[in-house]
């Protein structure tokens, strides 16, 4: 699979990694992992870095799908800041952040824009 994640529970947030050739059913199966997932806990926020995608395979019915799904399983009052370097990346998350909850998903360059966005201390 490739996205990885894990919960810093200190921080209250989900560092999420994807890589590679990245589908709707690797995207769907995280957000239905991160549901079952005892770990994450409503409110907890998510930081996803995507900069390692070497190919998008997600498709606009894909985004209708994560969006459908966000709306009906979303935890309440988390957000998603997505880090995106490549401008078709970058796009594509910025489609799935109008297709929904615009004020609970934001789209990034950089990650230290990403953590401020979300309220965290920058890293170094």
């Amino acid at each position: 699979m490739p996205i990885t994640y894990r919960v810093d529970a200190g921080e209250a947030l989900i560092l999420t990694t994807a890589t590679g050739t990245l589908s709707d059913d690797d995207i769907l199966a995280h957000k239905r992992a991160l549901l079952d997932d005892p770990s994450v806990v409503p409110g907890m926020a998510e930081l996803s870095d995507v900069r390692g995608v070497t190919e998008l395979a997600v498709t606009t019915d894909g985004i209708r799908m994560f969006t459908s799904f966000d709306r009906t399983n979303a935890r309440p009052d988390g957000r998603l800041a997505i880090v995106a370097s490549e401008d078709f990346t970058f796009g594509t998350a910025r489609m799935y952040q109008m297709g929904g909850a615009e004020d609970n998903v934001g789209v990034f360059r950089t990650v230290e824009e990403a953590r401020d966005w979300l309220g965290l201390p920058t890293t170094e």
